[in-house]
């Protein structure tokens, strides 16, 4: 196993690859979409419909910012048609939000858009280092998620 300066050698130039790798394929992404909408209003829609809806509070959570924030962001996104909000059935005072149908068509865009600049950025690669990068990645996430339910 690799230790000390040879170990944050390594980390740096991992922590360096993957900020540059999110900066290219984001701005790809937002130029190709054709949507006013910015990164990390395209993670709350990604979120939003993994749970069905959520409430306000959890995407704060989520985003670790504050729930003012959260609600002028979904302010916007649903001025655009993206989000709807709706009271809880449970709880009338609790405010879900839930993807509308152009919601749900822009996340669809946004996965088969992601495939088509991934797979562009990998044509350069060889099939065996697309695979011994994804095995790794693969390997790292698990690794990751270990570590994260041991910490919870």
């Amino acid at each position: 196993m690799i230790r000390g300066d040879e170990m944050e050698t390594f980390v740096m130039r991992f922590q360096r690859s993957l900020i540059y790798l999110n900066r290219i394929f984001s701005a790809e992404m937002m130029k190709q979409m054709d949507v006013q909408v910015t990164s990390t209003q395209m993670f709350m829609l990604h979120f939003i419909r993994e749970s069905g809806s959520c409430r306000l509070t959890a995407l704060a959570e989520k985003l670790d910012v504050q729930p003012g924030a959260v609600t002028a962001m979904i302010d916007r996104l649903g001025k655009s048609g993206y989000v709807t909000r709706e009271n809880d059935a449970k709880d009338r005072r609790v405010i879900r939000v839930r993807l509308t149908e152009a919601g749900e068509d822009i996340i669809k865009k946004s996965h088969e858009l992601r495939k088509e600049i991934v797979a562009k950025y990998m044509e350069s690669l060889s099939s065996a280092e697309v695979e011994t990068v994804t095995v790794l990645m693969e390997k790292l996430v698990a690794s990751a998620q270990t570590l994260s339910n041991e910490a919870n």
